[in-house]
């Protein structure tokens, strides 16, 4: 895979209105334009770069000149990329970004609806590190783009994009990420110092805050069952067993006790040891997601006050 990309233009498309042409293209690994390109003239004056022509042309057919001179500088930048170009495009919730072959012009279509061009390898909707480029894990302010109403635009944040390309982060992003890394091995230890009493409150503060509601007393429900939950949006019944030390056999014997119980699945939560099942019903939280929850669940202060 490329190592690094370093393209001299970043240019936003939309595969088709309403992405019609989406599925296309990624199956093909080509990228369609349109503006009514079936016209063997139009087609032909792009193709012989006369760009002034194509203007005139598109004024003919009644546009006003700002929206032909629009249409004629993009496509002019799509017939004229020799390849220096990364064009993206979101996909539902991905971004997918991709090179033109320079060595392939632009050819009509075959169903008569604008040109098209294959692109280098294939479209990508992952950084060059192969971490996923979906909306949720990119700046609202280069997502925006994809509410662009015309065919294609330069992409203001093209700095941004090529280095998340490229699966670079700032300064700024790498701090927080360390800071956040440190907080997290904070909680851990901080965990780590509870008594039995305070831990089982910590995990029923995670579940809680998480949506669950607890139907019994902390700890004191039935011998085996530490919390008894349930989840009011679809009704289903939980419990939760809380060690602060285990191992996997023991984990198996709180197992069979699903067999007879109300109870359609099971949380296991520990900050010692390692506990293992192939059992779909039971989810393990161990030490590492466990914090994660913690500090997700704005937990931290809570910790830091009951080991004070």
């Amino acid at each position: 895979m490329t190592q690094t990309i370093k393209p001299t233009r970043v240019r936003y498309i939309k595969l088709g209105q309403g992405g019609a042409w989406e599925d296309e293209c990624l199956k093909r690994d080509i990228v369609r334009m349109g503006f009514s390109l079936e016209n063997k003239q139009l087609f032909n004056q792009c193709s012989e770069g006369k760009w002034d022509d194509l203007t005139e042309s598109f004024i003919a057919y009644g546009k006003d000149k700002g929206t032909a001179s629009r249409f004629t500088k993009e496509l002019r930048l799509f017939f004229e990329d020799d390849g220096s170009t990364l064009w993206i495009t979101f996909v539902g919730e991905r971004l997918y970004w991709s090179f033109v072959d320079a060595a392939r012009a632009p050819a009509l279509h075959d169903d008569g609806d604008g040109v098209w061009r294959p692109i280098a390898e294939s479209w990508k909707s992952t950084d060059l590190k192969g971490r996923e480029l979906t909306k949720d894990r990119l700046s609202g302010a280069l997502t925006k783009v994809a509410a662009y109403r015309g065919t294609s635009c330069n992409v203001d944040q093209a700095d941004y994009i090529v280095r998340r390309i490229n699966g670079k982060t700032i300064p700024a992003v790498e701090e927080a990420l360390v800071a956040s890394l440190k907080i997290k091995a904070a909680a851990l230890g901080l965990i780590r110092l509870l008594g039995p009493g305070d831990f089982e409150v910590l995990v029923d503060l995670v579940f809680t805050t998480s949506g669950w509601r607890r139907v019994g007393i902390v700890g004191k429900t039935q011998k085996t069952i530490d919390i008894d939950l349930v989840l009011p949006s679809t009704g289903e019944r939980a419990f939760v067993q809380v060690k602060s030390k285990t191992t996997s056999q023991e984990l198996n014997e709180y197992v069979a006790t699903l067999e007879d119980s109300p109870f359609s699945r099971m949380f296991y939560v520990f900050h010692t040891g390692e506990a293992e099942t192939d059992d779909i019903r039971v989810t393990v939280i161990g030490p590492e997601q466990l914090a994660d929850l913690v500090v997700d669940a704005g937990l931290v202060d809570w910790l830091i006050r009951k080991v004070s």
